[in-house]
């Protein structure tokens, strides 16, 4: 019987630099803009699921039903006047409190640093834009979108 490596034949890990954040412009083509100082990305993909527990069982069963993207967040560092920050648009490009405020549908890709150019795309909204800054600090804001339909995950 063969063991599997605990290692990734691939490679070990793949660093987070150089991951891209892209909004669309809401355009046909789209056409998309990296988001500006973006960090700290989270992409909880999961399922929803079903108690179907009878009542002559002892463990409980579940069934899957929908999948969720659940709340996929990501911080930037805030730059107000930033074309892909602002509160409006710009040049053809929408800034994500734009995009909040008016409740646009926006499509939005990751492309990560694999080498491959491996992209998450959706299309989601923009629910929630959370400022923060302390003195010593800079101002940061934590981004929150909603995705709405089926992405295309790698």
């Amino acid at each position: 019987m063969s063991q599997l490596s605990p290692t990734s034949p691939i490679a070990a890990a793949i660093a987070v630099e150089g991951l891209l954040i892209q909004i669309g412009n809401g355009a046909s083509p789209d056409a998309f803009n990296t988001v500006a100082n973006a960090t700290d990305l989270n992409l909880p993909i999961m399922t929803d699921t079903v108690d179907v527990t009878n009542v002559g069982d002892s463990w409980k069963r579940r069934i899957p039903t929908l999948h969720d993207m659940g709340k996929i967040g990501f911080k930037v560092y805030w730059v107000m006047e930033d074309v892909t920050h602002r509160n409006s648009a710009l040049n053809n490009i929408d800034g994500l409190r734009w995009c909040l405020v008016q409740s646009a549908l926006r499509d939005f890709q990751f492309i990560y640093p694999d080498g491959n150019n491996s992209t998450d795309a959706f299309a989601a909204y923009v629910t929630e834009f959370g400022i923060t800054g302390k003195v010593g600090g800079v101002f940061e804001a934590s981004i929150t979108l909603s995705n709405s339909g089926a992405p295309s995950l790698v």
